[in-house]
Formats: C-alpha cells, sequence, structure tokens
C-alpha cells in the first residue's frame, strides 16, 4: 500500500511535466501551421492560437516546483517554470517564492541569472518578471547578500531589458544597501529612484540619515534630510537640489 503511494506521488511531477512539454509542442505547431498557411493563402492575419493550462494543472504545477526545490531538482524546476510561462498563464496564478528562495540560496548567480535571461527572451513571461526580479532581490537581502541583490537590480536596469522597475523594489534594495553599512551603494539607488520622479517614504528618509550619521558625514546627513523632507512636502524645485546633492555627495565619497 505504502509502496504504491510512493510510485503515484513518483509519476506526478513526469505527467506534469510531460503534459506541460506536450502544450508547447502544440503551440509550437500551431504558430508552424499559421506562418505556413498564411505563405500559401495570403489574406487577413488571424490571431495564432495559444493553448492554456487550466486552473487544475496551474495548482499542479504549483505544488510540483516546491517538491522539485526541497529535492535539488532546481534545474527541474526552472524548466517546468519556464514551459508554464510559455502557455501566457493569468497573472499571480504562478507561484514564485519558493524558487526564487531555492534560487538565491545557491552559491553563486549561476542559476538565478540564467533563468533571468531566459525569461528575457520569452516574451510570454515578461508580465511576470517584475516580480521574479522583486522576490529574487528581497530574497537575497533577507540572507545578508546586498551586493547580490544590487546585481540583480543593475540586471534590470540593463539597455533592452524588458523588466519594469518598481518603486517598492528600489526602496527595499536602499534600505537593504544601508543596514548592511553599503551607503554609498545605497545613495547610488536612491539617486536612481529620485530620477524617475519617485517620492521616497519618510522611513527611508530616516533610515539614509541614519546610515549617514554611522558614517560620521554628519552635515551631509542633515542637508539630504532636509532637502528630502522638502520633496515630501511637495516642493517642486526641492528635487533638483536633492539630486544635486547627491551627487555632490557620491562624487565626495568616491575621491
Amino acid at each position: 500500500m505504502m509502496t504504491m503511494k510512493i510510485k503515484s506521488l513518483r509519476t506526478k511531477p513526469l505527467q506534469i511535466l510531460s503534459s506541460s512539454s506536450n502544450l508547447l509542442k502544440f503551440q509550437s505547431f500551431s504558430s508552424s501551421s499559421t506562418i505556413e498557411q498564411s505563405s500559401l493563402n495570403p489574406g487577413p492575419k488571424t490571431a495564432t492560437l495559444t493553448p492554456q493550462l487550466t486552473q487544475q494543472e496551474l495548482a499542479k504545477i504549483n505544488l510540483l516546483i516546491p517538491r522539485l526545490c526541497l529535492t535539488n531538482n532546481i534545474n527541474t524546476a526552472i524548466n517546468l517554470t519556464l514551459t508554464a510561462l510559455q502557455t501566457n498563464p493569468p497573472p499571480k496564478s504562478l507561484s514564485f517564492s519558493i524558487l526564487t528562495h531555492s534560487l538565491t540560496s545557491q552559491p553563486d548567480l549561476v542559476l538565478p541569472m540564467a533563468l533571468l535571461t531566459k525569461l528575457k527572451h520569452t516574451p510570454q513571461a515578461h508580465s511576470h518578471l517584475t516580480l521574479i526580479t522583486t522576490l529574487l532581490v528581497s530574497s537575497y537581502l533577507k540572507k545578508g547578500r546586498p551586493k547580490d541583490a544590487l546585481k540583480v537590480y543593475n540586471w534590470m536596469l540593463r539597455p533592452g531589458s524588458p523588466c519594469k522597475v518598481e518603486k517598492v523594489v528600489c526602496e527595499v534594495l536602499v534600505d537593504g544597501l544601508c543596514r548592511s553599512g553599503l551607503v554609498m551603494e545605497g545613495l547610488r539607488v536612491l539617486r536612481e529612484i529620485l530620477g524617475m520622479n519617485l517620492v521616497v517614504r519618510s522611513g527611508l528618509r530616516k533610515r539614509v540619515f541614519r546610515s549617514l550619521l554611522r558614517e560620521a558625514r554628519i552635515r551631509e546627513a542633515k542637508e539630504l534630510n532636509e532637502a528630502l523632507e522638502r520633496v515630501e512636502n511637495g516642493e517642486g524645485e526641492g528635487l533638483e537640489k536633492v539630486l544635486a546633492l547627491l551627487d555632490q555627495i557620491i562624487a565626495n565619497w568616491t575621491e
């Protein structure tokens, strides 16, 4: 009885992966068939049929990915995630938290960056890319790896990246960098936030202020805190002064 149950559990992952792969094969065949028919019969363009995973299949995949990660089958978990994303699932229908946790537990960034590169070249996955990168940044910070979190953030900013940088990930990153003593790196990210005309919350302003005080940069801490507070109060001209002040602080820091 127990043996039968174990065998059943072992076959389910393969069945789900096989089902997803078959969907991809059908999608590829459907696209090729549409192109071939269009070349033989020129006329009005028709939309290409995109196979969809059912809610039951998505639920099974969400159960399977954590199992694969827990058994150290991360490459298989990545391939299954990519397969599912190529079917263009609805937003929030797939859970990425366990996968990103497992990826950030790796000793290097080889697998995380490989996943991001594959996602970049998968148009159907672009709507999920911001969430995945945000989870990676947050997870690296929680694990005390702020430099790796910064590398993921820099990947988000690369030319041609389809990833939209959200205000929340910037604020989380600035806070994490400052907590870890990487204050100058935090100021650079803060400069990028403000350069996008985004106003930072008061809690982050206080975090930056305290971090500069710890670095014995008392004058810079007071000036930047006052300038940021003016921006919070809606003074439009204050933003230009904050950007100039940040540029000056960063330049003096690197000399």
